[in-house]
């Protein structure tokens, strides 16, 4: 299982690496459409929908509504749909400190985890496409920052974790784990200033930012495990040898990327 994680997490990275810094954007753009399109299909399972005719409805839905957003975005400048990605997630932090494992999915809590899905993965693709747009090596540098903080919390939590984090939702997850996530952008926003040439004046407000991001990740990767919990599996699809579906794999960047884009265009360090 470890091998095979291992050669798949290799390939991903290299394929990842070569699609940002070679892909012209409209065809990133398309292949990004495409990983969405996927983790939405596994959303629909995981939100409920067993029968398949539904979960095409809801494929097709959120194709078309992907592409309005993608529209109004990019040919009529309107910012909204990541605003309103930046303002779900507040809504998640409410969500994830009220979830009880006693909750029963009923039918509204199936009609917001349907809903979710579309106020997850849009605001994620379109940030990230907004990022690449202004400058490739700055999508890989959020990347760098999700993963570094996802690996620090990982190896921070096991040496040193004894509070669970949210144990209801995700039980390996610690709060000395997160402490050790944070320290580490330090190093990592340094970087940051040193690569992108941050003015002086707003080092401290990067710095901030990147520890923001940080904290939206984690969201991100529990409201994805809140929802496999609540449809009682273990991973959101099989597509991916060694790491489950693709949301397993991005879970992190739906919740950072947003955030991360509007924190660097609010203060004009990303212009659009």
């Amino acid at each position: 299982m470890l091998k095979q994680r291992i050669i798949t997490g290799t390939v991903l990275g290299l394929a990842t690496l070569g699609a940002i810094l070679y892909l012209p954007e409209t065809w990133l753009a398309l292949v990004l459409f495409a990983v969405i399109l996927v983790g939405a299909w596994e959303w629909s399972y995981l939100s409920g929908l067993r029968e398949r005719r539904w979960r095409w409805v809801y494929l097709g839905v959120f194709a078309l509504t992907a592409a309005l957003c993608w529209y109004l975005v990019f040919w009529q400048h309107q910012l909204w749909p990541l605003l309103l990605g930046v303002l779900w997630w507040v809504v998640v932090l409410f969500l994830l400190a009220l979830y009880s494992p006693d909750i029963k999915p009923g039918r509204w809590v199936r009609a917001i985890f349907i809903g979710a899905g579309f106020l997850t993965l849009i605001p994620a693709w379109l940030a990230l496409l907004l990022i690449h747009d202004y400058r490739p090596e700055l999508l890989l540098f959020l990347i760098l920052l999700t993963a570094s903080a996802d690996t620090a919390a990982y190896f921070s939590g096991k040496r040193f974790g004894k509070r669970r984090l949210a144990p209801s939702i995700s039980p390996g997850k610690t709060r000395e784990g997160l402490w050790g996530a944070l320290a580490v952008m330090v190093p990592v926003a340094l970087v940051g200033v040193w690569l992108f040439t941050i003015e002086t004046g707003f080092w401290f407000y990067f710095l901030a930012l990147c520890m923001i991001t940080a904290l939206a990740s984690v969201m991100g990767d529990l409201f994805e495990s809140m929802l496999k919990r609540s449809a009682r599996v273990k991973d959101s699809g099989r597509l991916l040898p060694g790491h489950g579906g693709v949301l397993d794999r991005v879970d992190s960047l739906t919740a950072a990327a947003p955030v991360f884009f509007v924190g660097l265009f609010w203060v004009g360090i990303l212009v659009r």
